[in-house]
């Protein structure tokens, strides 16, 4: 079980990788390059407002948030995992932990959207 639970952690790690560079690339051009407003310098909350208050725009964050939180948290598991020496119960520990923090990250992460 042990193996194809490291499996697994490897391909969502690619998977997530791969994800990353669009959602980046969508984040990168949205916050630089689409924005009137931003490019005739007139850039104000009440913009920002606007754009992240739209419900496609808030799917792609709370996209690019999770899919970096886990890419994030599954990288540092593995980093830690790699170069110490932990037995099984510490592996199950630590990736508890990331998920614990994983969770906690989303959720505050999402609930930054509440109201808009």
């Amino acid at each position: 079980m042990r193996a194809y639970g490291n499996v697994i952690w490897w391909y969502t790690q690619r998977l997530t990788g791969a994800l990353l560079v669009p959602l980046l690339a969508a984040h990168f051009w949205v916050e630089h390059y689409m924005s009137d407003t931003l490019l005739r310098g007139e850039l104000t909350y009440e913009a920002i407002l606007a754009r992240i208050s739209n419900p496609l725009w808030q799917a792609i964050d709370i996209s690019f948030l999770v899919v970096a939180l886990v890419h994030g948290l599954n990288g540092f598991r593995s980093i830690v995992l790699d170069y110490s020496r932990v037995g099984p119960r510490a592996a199950r520990a630590i990736t508890a932990a990331m998920m614990v923090i994983g969770v906690v990250w989303t959720w505050w992460g999402v609930r930054a959207f509440r109201g808009l």
